[in-house]
C-alpha cells in the first residue's frame, strides 16, 4: 500500500478506514514562518509564495482537535510524531493527557540557524511532539544514541526546492524506533517526500498526501532513485 495523493490532509484522512495506520509522522505548515520575514531572505520567490499560501490556508482551516481525533480513528494504536513550533504545544499535550496517552518532546537543535535574532533568541530549534497509546510499537533495542530527546543536525533549506525540508536522518531515526518493516506510515503534509523516502529505504508501506502537485512530482522523482536498505 504505497500511495501518494494530491489532496488536503484532512480530506484524505476522512476517506481512510478505521484502524489502518501504524504510525503518523508529519510536518505541517508553521504559523511562525509567516510572522518572521527574516526567514524569507533565504528562500526563492516560488517557495515564499507557496509557503505563505500554505500558512494562510492552514491556519484558517486547521482544527487541531478535529485533526487529532481523525488520527485517533485511523491509528491501529495511537502512535504519532508531529513537527511543530511553540504555538500548538499545549494543545497537543493537553489532548494527550485528556486521553491518558503518554507524550514526549524531542528537540531538533540546528547548529546553523538563520543568523538574525531581531531582539529575541535565535530560531535554532524545532519541536517534535510524540504521543503514544499503551501498546504502540517502540523498539528499545537500537543504538543507545537513538534515545536522546534532542538531536543536533544542521538545516539546509534549499534541498529539493522546498523551504522546510526535514533531515532524512531524523525521519529515519524516528521511523526505526516507532515502526517495523511493512508497517503503514501516514503523512498528510508530505512536502518534497522525505518521509516517503525514509519509508521506502526502511521497507515500510506508506500513504501520503500533499496539496502542491509540484512537490508531489518532486517526491515521485526522489522515490525513483531510492533503494531499500539492506541493513
Amino acid at each position: 500500500m504505497n500511495k501518494i495523493i494530491c489532496d488536503d490532509c484532512l480530506a484524505v484522512m476522512k476517506g481512510l478506514p478505521d484502524k489502518c495506520i501504524d504510525l503518523i509522522l508529519t510536518d505541517p505548515p508553521y504559523e511562525f514562518i509567516s510572522k518572521n520575514p527574516q526567514w524569507w531572505g533565504f528562500m526563492n520567490k516560488e517557495n515564499k509564495k507557496h509557503l505563505q499560501n500554505l500558512n494562510e490556508s492552514f491556519w484558517m482551516s486547521y482544527n487541531p482537535i478535529e485533526y487529532l481525533e481523525q488520527c485517533k480513528r485511523i491509528c491501529k494504536v495511537f502512535n504519532w510524531y508531529f513537527f511543530t513550533n511553540k504555538s500548538l504545544l499545549t494543545t497537543y499535550i493537553n489532548w494527550a493527557e485528556n486521553n491518558n496517552y503518554k507524550w514526549e518532546l524531542i528537540i531538533w537543535i540546528k547548529d546553523n540557524p538563520v543568523p538574525i535574532n531581531n531582539w529575541h533568541y535565535l530560531i535554532d530549534k524545532e519541536y517534535v511532539v510524540y504521543i503514544k497509546e499503551s501498546g504502540a510499537y517502540f523498539d528499545s533495542k537500537l543504538w543507545y544514541d537513538n534515545y536522546f530527546t534532542w538531536i543536533k543536525y544542521p538545516i539546509w533549506i534549499k534541498d529539493f526546492d522546498h523551504p522546510t525540508v526535514k533531515p532524512l536522518k531524523i525521519i529515519k531515526r524516528i521511523m526505526e524506533i516507532s515502526s517495523k518493516k511493512w508497517d503503514i506510515i501516514f503523512d498528510g503534509y508530505m512536502g518534497s517526500g522525505t518521509t516517503a523516502v525514509a519509508a521506502k529505504e526502511l521497507s515500510r508501506d506508506y500513504i501520503w498526501s500533499e496539496l502542491n502537485q509540484e512537490y508531489v512530482d518532486i517526491a515521485n522523482e526522489r522515490l525513483k532513485t531510492t533503494t531499500v536498505s539492506l541493513f
